[in-house]
């Protein structure tokens, strides 16, 4: 037989072993790699930081955690293994570790947890809560005390410092004020106090006329907060709601708020009304408007007067996510409805939707 041919051949065999032990290799390797088989851990239903290549878990739970008894919960591809099983309860005192296995080999995890800071903080005018001068914002002050306990702690305008704020997770600023919508001045005499908070990592719900705090810590660059009243109001026969959209924070935030018949939340019932709106007016934002303003601020509106929320033409409920130095969140609710205490004294049947939303808010901000 001719060399050449033979030579051929044998080339052939050698290439078909070599493509055959390739398969063979990677069929093998089919499986998933050991490297990073733990798709997803929660912890207490927060979800946790996995880096793979350094084999931990991180997670960050709200400051009155019990880390003694926590409910573990992790995913991974059909065939891996964990151990401790997910919906396991752990102590997470310690470190611990966790182990993976793929059928081949086994990788290492440490799970750690931190808890973030846990006192709620209100900021007012008054030396103490009682020298508040206006009655939404006293009102405000007196209910964020009863619902945090002692994990709220009150800061005065002067007393506002590095050091008031120590241990401080969410600071809650309603303001209210008939004539002029400018920021305090005792407030922004220590806005660089408010800046290094927020900038930081701070989270911030801000209310009413307050939402201008913002604008003066520089996370709302748009210009778009131009629908504002600071008059004193009157009698007004109608019931006021507000209307939802449908995302996930949105949904967050209404949790467990009654809907009426229409799915929109009432806030205030017939009688004397405040003129205190501190709106965004979206007139000048491309349709969908909402996702756009997102989209462009990294800023979510998620509510505005029930009538008009289809239109999306203004938002009263943003939440400010983390963007460019600000590490911070903030949600800024500016719908004047949305009223602390009524000028004439009359029950609001619909003062708990209110609070229930302040406190979604706090909550969800709380667990950031």
């Amino acid at each position: 037989m001719n060399k050449v041919i033979i030579k051929n051949i044998f080339a052939i065999v050698v290439l078909f072993i070599g493509l055959q032990s390739c398969d063979d290799r990677e069929n093998y390797m089919d499986g998933p790699s050991v490297l990073d088989i733990v798709e997803e851990v929660a912890i207490n239903g927060k979800n946790a930081e996995i880096n793979h290549l350094a084999g931990t878990i991180n997670v960050s739970l709200v400051g009155n955690t019990n880390l003694s008894s926590v409910l573990f919960e992790a995913t991974a591809p059909e065939g891996v293994s964990i151990t401790p099983e997910s919906g396991s309860t752990l102590d997470l005192s310690n470190p611990i570790n966790v182990t993976v296995s793929n059928g081949v080999s086994e990788r290492i995890y440490t799970i750690k947890a931190t808890l973030l800071p846990s006192k709620i903080a209100f900021l007012g005018d008054g030396v103490t809560i009682a020298d508040i001068a206006d009655d939404d914002v006293k009102a405000a002050a007196e209910w964020t005390q009863a619902t945090y306990g002692s994990d709220f702690v009150y800061i005065s305008y002067d007393g506002l410092s590095d050091d008031a704020l120590e241990g401080v997770n969410v600071i809650v600023y309603v303001y209210d004020n008939v004539g002029s919508s400018a920021q305090p001045a005792a407030l922004l005499a220590n806005l660089n106090v408010l800046s290094k908070f927020f900038v930081q990592g701070g989270k911030i719900v801000a209310g009413l006329l307050g939402t201008g705090l913002v604008e003066e810590l520089g996370r709302d660059t748009s210009g778009l907060r131009t629908i504002i009243g600071t008059g004193a109001g009157g009698n007004n026969p109608d019931i006021w709601g507000i209307g939802f959209t449908n995302s996930t924070v949105a949904n967050i935030i209404s949790n467990g708020v009654p809907r009426n018949a229409n799915n929109f939340v009432d806030v205030i019932n017939a009688g004397y009304k405040e003129d205190h709106n501190a709106l965004w007016d979206l007139g000048s934002i491309a349709v969908p408007k909402y996702a756009n303003f997102n989209s462009i601020y990294n800023a979510e509106p998620i509510s505005i007067w029930d009538h008009t929320i289809a239109a999306e033409g203004a938002a009263g409920i943003i939440v400010w996510n983390p963007w460019d130095r600000f590490k911070g969140y903030m949600i800024t609710i500016g719908i004047g409805g949305m009223e602390w205490s009524m000028n004439d004294a009359r029950n609001n049947p619909y003062l708990s939707n209110v609070q229930k939303i302040y406190k979604n808010s706090i909550d969800y901000l709380s667990s950031k």
